[in-house]
């Protein structure tokens, strides 16, 4: 696994580590999957974003060492590594689609656009490029949203045209508006948000879930979950990977509508995303993605009809604390936890689970502790777990200036005498 930090690699882990020798690189000696019986052995990579080339280096270093099967990408390594598709699979499995298919998904201006190609549903969008084109009689509230970002920290809500100038105001700080970059300007979407999660091997879709949100954690990701049925998002998610001709997994974020039974689809990550309650609910998306990257042919999963509940709990403490709450409710809040009550009955947790995996419990409380004795680091902790595996757009420009063909020998499956690649 590429990183052992996000939510996403530990949930995949529940889904693996029974079937998998798993071994995990990541910058963080103390990132969170380092702490599970399921992980064998961790190294310290050097960070993928803002050292690409030492990454790919030490990558193909480690592969070369234990002569893996298969190099699992569970965050925004997906970007540079679907860049380095072939040259990586010279030497290990990995699955992941053709590189202008992902800069077409993680860039959340062509997704719209291709949306709007395929006629699928999505709220009204409008793009700016300068600061004279957000200045606008826009209908208020809406989302202004950068083309990349990561853990929502790009997406803004808007309420009236004090808080817009505000805004374009830090815009200007921070030096966002170059003349080509588009930021969107998109109305809100109607009904629940949801999410559906998808695995494909060649434009085939080989396995789906989805789950409705039963409560929101920092930066708008569903911090509790229950498994949904919206058959025409499957229907929506296989006519969008055929027509990219995806390979590997991708979850898009929307909102459904119950009484029309409408999705309007915000946003796509080109990943396979946070997996425990598709796993509970029967649907191993993990396994499928790997056995994907192994090159072994796959059956399509059955849908699986499911009411499913999940949390992440320290997750939604994280998100009290970072909203300002005091020890007292987050006391309040472990309470409700370790008893049953409220979101937590029946209810089961995603990210702890010690039956599962004794070591589970050390991330929670350690992040519980910490938000105890000092509720304000929550802001400090989710901007150093954020910058461990977050994507911004210097780091997609500093991928793309790199040559994929100079590491063709790099990631050479034999060695030759003298310790460098043939």
């Amino acid at each position: 696994m590429t990183e052992g930090t996000s939510l996403s690699a530990r949930q995949s882990l529940y889904a693996l580590g029974g079937n998998h020798t798993i071994d995990v690189i990541d910058p963080n000696p103390l990132c969170q999957c380092r702490f599970s019986r399921f992980v064998r052995k961790w190294r310290r990579s050097p960070h993928f974003a803002k050292q690409p080339a030492d990454f790919l280096r030490f990558l193909a270093g480690e592969i070369r060492r234990e002569s893996y099967d298969v190099v699992l990408p569970t965050h925004e390594q997906v970007y540079l590594l679907s860049e380095f598709r072939d040259v990586v699979g010279q030497s290990a499995g990995i699955a992941l689609p053709a590189f202008d298919a992902m800069k077409q998904m993680q860039n959340k201006a062509t997704f719209t656009r291709t949306l709007e190609e395929l006629g699928l549903p999505h709220p009204q969008t409008a793009y700016a490029t300068t600061a004279d084109d957000l200045r606008h009689n826009w209908s208020y509230p809406f989302y202004l949203k950068l083309a990349h970002s990561t853990a929502g920290l790009g997406v803004f809500h808007v309420s009236d045209e004090e808080e817009l100038s505000s805004r374009i105001d830090s815009l200007l700080a921070d030096g966002v508006f170059d003349g080509k970059t588009e930021i969107l300007v998109q109305q809100p979407a109607k009904g629940d948000q949801a999410t559906v999660q998808a695995v494909f091997s060649g434009g085939r879709m080989v396995g789906a879930h989805m789950f409705d949100a039963r409560q929101l954690g920092v930066g708008g990701m569903s911090a509790a979950r229950k498994a949904a049925d919206h058959p025409v998002v499957y229907e929506h998610v296989e006519q969008l990977g055929s027509h990219l001709d995806w390979h590997g997994a991708m979850f898009l974020d929307y909102f459904y509508d119950y009484e029309t039974a409408r999705p309007e689809y915000i946003e796509c990550n080109p990943r396979v995303g946070e997996t425990v309650n598709a796993w509970l609910s029967g649907t191993n998306l993990c396994e499928q993605l790997v056995r994907i990257s192994h090159g072994d042919s796959v059956e399509p999963l059955p849908k699986e009809g499911s009411d499913v509940r999940t949390q992440s709990f320290f997750m939604i403490l994280l998100s009290m604390a970072y909203s300002g709450a005091t020890r007292w409710e987050l006391v309040r809040e472990i309470s409700k936890f370790r008893t049953h009550r409220g979101l937590y009955e029946d209810s089961q947790d995603e990210l702890t689970r010690v039956r599962d995996d004794y070591l589970s419990i050390v991330p929670m409380w350690a992040v519980a502790v910490q938000l105890l004795a000092w509720p304000k680091l929550a802001k400090k902790i989710v901007a150093d777990t954020v910058e461990n595996y977050s994507l911004p757009k210097s780091a997609t420009e500093a991928f793309e200036a790199l040559d994929v063909e100079s590491f063709r020998s790099v990631f050479a499956r034999t060695p030759s005498k003298n310790g460098v690649p043939e």
